[in-house]
């Protein structure tokens, strides 16, 4: 059984004396627990009981005389982050960047590739102010695995949200999250993401595009790099790119990313393609302006002195349907999205089954344009096999998760004891 070194960050909440039992699970069963508290946090706990359990020194100053760079070596050494429990003022310190503690210096030096778990605790009243909330819905965006809490009888004395979950619980999310930390390190999966939307372009200065912006696209993929896949990073000009280091390659028009997308399958063997691409359904090939009919795109900017002009448009081939016949991989994850503009559910619905039926998507992914945020990134995603809906996802990071989960079933991955 592998010893594990988990990184155990408490911070001031009266649960904080609950650390204790769990820490001490952890060491029975053969993993190394390094602590670092907040003084808050040693209001409700004592070092004394931390570091008899631990047999560690307990860090709680990022000054303190040899401890200096604690806030990076920490992160290096741990196989595992939780931050049990998470106080309101930690969880929203942790968004804002704010790093006045070592505990709150640890995150924004964490290893975003390791796991991360944070275990909220706290009233009710502070759990569902929408402050905690925008900044647990962030750290999630980040990366970080934020549990549940239950619900019940609170120390203030009053019942709802808030309470932290059962030891016991909390512990199970600890040991999946090592056998999947474990996954990742055995077998690394190449994945193709194609992303943004075309542009059909007309006379070099216009263009016919859609409202793909690959944000979406940009940020499943730093998930999957972040976890310790490999991504190739099929992008259209002007969209979204990751914040992490992919095999890049960028299309600009229809022709453009079908000579691509077909090569790359061909040429490599990718596990799985997720493909959210905007592809355009129709080209332009010619323009007729008054008695002159030209072919598309023209060589030279369109005069635009004429009353009316006639675009004619040639329908386009679904890439998605060529996708499994084009791989080198016959057995390769697809994983489809389909965007609607329709509040109708049945709608909704056709869409992804007649997509499942052109393409033999393993998934597909419905989202809808009325479902965008002030800053344009999609949310609620739903997600489905070709027989039932399996997932609703209310952030990409959480669809990311889910498609991960499917892609690794389907190629049944080995589990491995983290824990006994």
């Amino acid at each position: 059984m592998s010893k594990y070194k988990i990184l155990f960050k408490i911070t001031g909440s009266i649960a904080a004396y609950k650390s204790a039992s769990l820490i001490s699970k952890l060491v029975q069963n053969n993993c190394e627990v390094k602590v670092a508290a907040t003084s808050s946090a040693l209001n409700f706990i004592g070092i004394a009981t931390l570091e008899g359990l631990t047999g560690n020194r307990v860090l709680t100053d990022a000054f303190e005389e040899g401890t200096l760079m604690s806030h990076i070596d920490l992160n290096k050494w741990a196989d595992l982050t939780i931050v049990c429990p998470a106080s309101a003022n930690t969880i929203n310190k942790f968004a804002a960047g704010i790093a006045d503690t070592l505990v709150t210096s640890l995150f924004l030096a964490r290893d975003a590739h390791k796991p991360y778990l944070i275990v909220p605790a706290m009233n009710t009243a502070m759990y569902e102010h929408p402050a905690t909330q925008q900044s647990l819905a962030k750290l999630e965006s980040w990366g970080a695995e934020v549990l549940p809490t239950s619900e019940g009888y609170l120390a203030c004395g009053d019942t709802g949200k808030g309470k932290m979950l059962e030891l016991d619980i909390v512990y199970e999310y600890i040991l999946q999250a090592l056998k999947k930390e474990t996954t990742f390190k055995e077998k690394k999966l190449e994945v193709m993401i194609t992303s943004g939307g075309t542009k059909e372009n007309i006379d070099g200065v216009r263009f016919l595009a859609n409202l793909s912006t690959g944000k979406t696209g940009a940020a499943i993929a730093e998930y999957f790099v972040r976890v310790g896949h490999n991504v190739t990073f099929l992008y259209a000009d002007n969209s979204s790119e990751p914040k992490v280091q992919t095999k890049n390659q960028k299309y600009i028009a229809y022709d453009d990313l079908k000579e691509n997308l077909f090569a790359m399958c061909e040429k490599k063997t990718f596990d799985a393609v997720i493909h959210l691409a905007a592809v355009a359904d129709y080209s332009p090939y010619q323009i007729e302006t008054g008695t002159e009919v030209s072919s598309l795109p023209l060589k030279h900017k369109l005069d635009s002195t004429s009353d009316e002009i006639t675009l004619r448009f040639r329908r386009n081939e679904k890439l998605i349907t060529q996708i499994k016949k084009k791989s080198q991989n016959k057995n390769v994850f697809l994983a489809g999205f389909k965007l609607t503009n329709t509040p109708n559910a049945d709608e909704r619905k056709k869409a992804v089954d007649k997509l499942f039926l052109e393409a033999g998507c393993d998934v597909v992914i419905s989202n809808d344009i009325n479902d965008r945020d002030d800053e344009n990134r999609q949310t609620n995603f739903s997600v489905f096999s070709p027989v039932e809906r399996i997932a609703e996802c209310k952030s990409v990071q959480l669809l990311a998760q889910e498609i991960e989960k499917q892609i690794l079933e389907k190629r049944k991955v080995p589990s491995y004891d983290a824990l006994s």
